[in-house]
């Protein structure tokens, strides 16, 4: 009995010291709550990379709509690309190992045109052994990973900007709104769309 009640003891200090030290979940983006619209610009709304940034923004509570009503914010996909190149080939020159390359930046615009968001873009790599023997299961197996790039990148975005966002909100608007709050971004910046 008094061992068991140790162990509980021990496990509910455990739990506290890692509360303690500012460990949780990431889970969704926590977008800040003024953004109640927005829009996808730069990729069809029901291409996969379209799905994983609506999923992203309903998750954190953001209607998604097709068009730009009077107070949407503009998720704008600026690089949205993969690609693969031979790392190591067999000895008769079929290639045995593929890296794949996706590259993925998003800004973020408030109604009025301005930029809220400017954004780092995100590349990732995977490597996979590819077998001409079982060329449907590997090309199932490359679509698998691109599925998967393309979530981690939208999901690692949105973080990213909600942080930003929730930076400039708390600092640089006493309203909070977020529509309303702009970020310094340079001239070259912009012009690079």
């Amino acid at each position: 009995m008094t061992k068991l009640f140790n162990q509980i003891i021990l496990l509910i200090l455990m739990l506290s010291l890692l509360s303690a030290c500012g460990f949780r979940l990431r889970g969704a983006s926590n977008l800040p709550s003024s953004i109640k619209y927005a829009v996808i610009d730069g990729v069809a709304q029901y291409s996969e990379v379209g799905l994983a940034i609506k999923q992203q923004l309903e998750s954190s509570g953001a209607k998604v709509l097709t068009t730009a009503d009077v107070d949407t914010v503009h998720f704008v996909v600026l690089q949205n690309k993969f690609t693969r190149r031979v790392l190591s080939v067999n000895a008769s020159g079929t290639a045995n190992e593929y890296e794949l390359t996706y590259v993925f930046s998003m800004r973020v615009q408030n109604p009025e045109g301005k930029w809220l968001v400017a954004e780092r873009p995100i590349n990732l790599n995977r490597n996979y052994i590819y077998d001409p023997s079982q060329a449907l299961a590997k090309s199932d197996e490359e679509l698998t990973i691109r599925s998967q790039m393309i979530s981690l990148a939208v999901r690692q975005s949105m973080r990213r900007i909600g942080i930003k966002l929730r930076q400039l909100s708390s600092t640089g608007s006493s309203s909070g709104n977020a529509s309303q709050v702009e970020i310094p971004v340079k001239n070259n910046e912009i012009n690079k769309k």
